[in-house]
């Protein structure tokens, strides 16, 4: 790559606290995902026969579809950790999952539709004393919170270069050193032989540079993303009786706000206030899907609760006009609803 690449690779790896060749770019998240979790549960098994995977069913569809495929076509076991109502999972719980033939782990950092944070650090303690890889999916968390490799303690990581103001197309998968990963794609030795194929070197700098003003400004974001959403909440609170916050209520990503809608549909509300309001009734790797998201349902909602479930997700261009202005279309298309039910 040119030596300016080499610089961006540098501060990629100052912004998670790691050295330059631990980083691997890839064409997004997912296929971050796909490597992490393919590559490390083959590598385990073939270095000393591990045959388990641990993860929940809260994970993004490029972990869970990855770990389910290798239980159904390698012959794989799978452990799928419960979530507590608050979308959090239990480090005891990890701990009591882990087997002799565990080999791997992979919970994410933060939840792509409800924001809940998992305690990380608490479970990367657990899988380093037992000799467990840990993989995390922290493609929602760079630019809204701190995502350092070393205090998290994980041994692979994943980002997606859109979700911090990068161009789609992107990402980038974090292998601490000495971690046992095989290749899933076989060709040349670009990305240490991970990653096969000639790096989009455009789309590597714009990933540089956007790491960089993640890194720098993460303090200001944190604080502008925390104030839009509050203010976002507590508007529909003072119009909405009973408007239900889904998630933990303080571990959760200062930009996502996931409610519940109480007697209407969350997507005849946002069809009716789609004028005003850009948002979905889930991630967008979920749009255009009608089923109750496996998120929602692992959070045990009852039925009318997550059908008015709602996501609603700020940005640092997002104005406190445009807070007032998304709050009074929802509260409005609300009302309409209601009325026309009763």
């Amino acid at each position: 790559m040119p030596c300016f690449v080499t610089i961006l690779v540098r501060t990629v790896a100052d912004v998670l606290n790691c050295a330059p060749d631990e980083i691997i770019f890839t064409g997004c998240g997912s296929e971050s995902d796909n490597l992490a979790v393919r590559g490390g549960a083959l590598a385990a098994r073939e270095q000393r026969g591990a045959n388990h995977i641990v993860t929940t069913p809260i994970e993004h569809p490029a972990v869970l579809a990855t770990a389910r495929h290798l239980r159904d076509h390698f012959g794989f076991e799978l452990t799928e950790l419960p979530v507590d109502h608050e979308g959090r999972v239990n480090p005891d719980d990890v701990a009591r999952a882990l087997r002799p033939d565990t080999a791997l782990v992979s919970v994410m950092y933060a939840n792509n539709e409800i924001g809940t944070i998992q305690p990380i650090t608490e479970i990367a303690a657990i899988t380093r004393q037992a000799g467990v890889l840990l993989h995390t999916d922290a493609a929602q968390s760079t630019g809204k919170i701190a995502v350092d490799v070393n205090e998290l303690g994980v041994d692979l990581l994943t980002l997606a270069g859109h979700k911090f103001y990068a161009t789609k197309g992107v990402g980038v998968l974090y292998v601490r050193r000495g971690t046992p990963i095989a290749g899933v794609l076989a060709g040349a030795g670009q990305e240490h032989g991970l990653r096969p194929g000639t790096e989009c070197v455009p789309l590597v700098v714009g990933l540089g540079v956007a790491a960089q003003l993640a890194g720098e400004r993460l303090s200001q974001a944190q604080a502008h993303l925390l104030r839009m959403r509050d203010r976002l909440h507590a508007l529909l609170q003072q119009n909405i009786p009973d408007i239900r916050l889904n998630g933990h209520p303080s571990e959760r990503l200062p930009n996502t706000l996931h409610v519940s809608f109480p007697s209407v549909s969350g997507e005849e509300l946002l069809r009716s206030a789609a004028a005003d309001v850009a948002a979905s009734v889930g991630s967008a790797c979920h749009a255009g899907s009608h089923a109750v998201s496996g998120v929602l349902a692992a959070l045990g909602l009852e039925p009318p609760v997550a059908a008015g479930a709602v996501r609603l997700s700020v940005g640092l261009p997002t104005t406190e006009d445009e807070i007032e202005h998304a709050a009074a279309a929802l509260a409005a298309a609300w009302v309409r609803h209601t009325r026309k039910g009763r």
